[in-house]
């Protein structure tokens, strides 16, 4: 049986990774799939406001609602789905996983981010440094140029 590890942090995202797989698998084929939310941070604010626990639930409700989709439509398609929540390095988690999971495959299906390079799910994955990380002020400032122009 083959096992797939999905890193995600946005449900469309992630549906235009795994689409694609689906179509190319047996149907007889029975694939193990683990999806693996990556919620986005708390601010600085929000976070001094709520327990520990909460935020543990905060975060495992937010991969709840944000994996629904995707594994009922793994599951239309005769595949074993389970759901977990990152915490902690990730390289770290996978490794946890990885002893759980042997042999799986991982897929980093979260979505690139302009202001900020995404931090490796594996210690092998490439990580080529981009070029298009612009610092949130400069942002800002080009966004206030142009509604100035207009």
């Amino acid at each position: 049986m083959e096992t797939f590890i999905v890193y995600l942090d946005d449900k469309q995202y992630a549906l235009q990774q795994i689409v694609p797989m689906l179509s190319h698998q047996e149907a007889s084929q029975q694939v193990s799939w683990v999806l693996v939310g990556c919620p986005p941070r708390l601010t600085r604010h929000s976070g001094r406001w709520l327990s520990q626990s909460a935020q543990k639930k905060w975060r495992q409700d937010w991969t709840q609602e944000t994996t629904q989709e995707i594994a009922t439509l793994l599951k239309q398609h005769n595949n074993q789905v389970f759901i977990k929540t990152a915490h902690g390095p990730l390289t770290e988690f996978t490794k946890k996983i990885s002893r759980e999971f042997v042999s799986a495959r991982v897929i980093d299906a979260r979505r690139p981010k302009l202001t900020a390079n995404l931090h490796p799910v594996t210690d092998d994955q490439p990580q080529a440094k981009s070029d298009l990380v612009v610092p949130a002020g400069i942002l800002a400032i080009g966004a206030s140029i142009a509604m100035v122009a207009d």
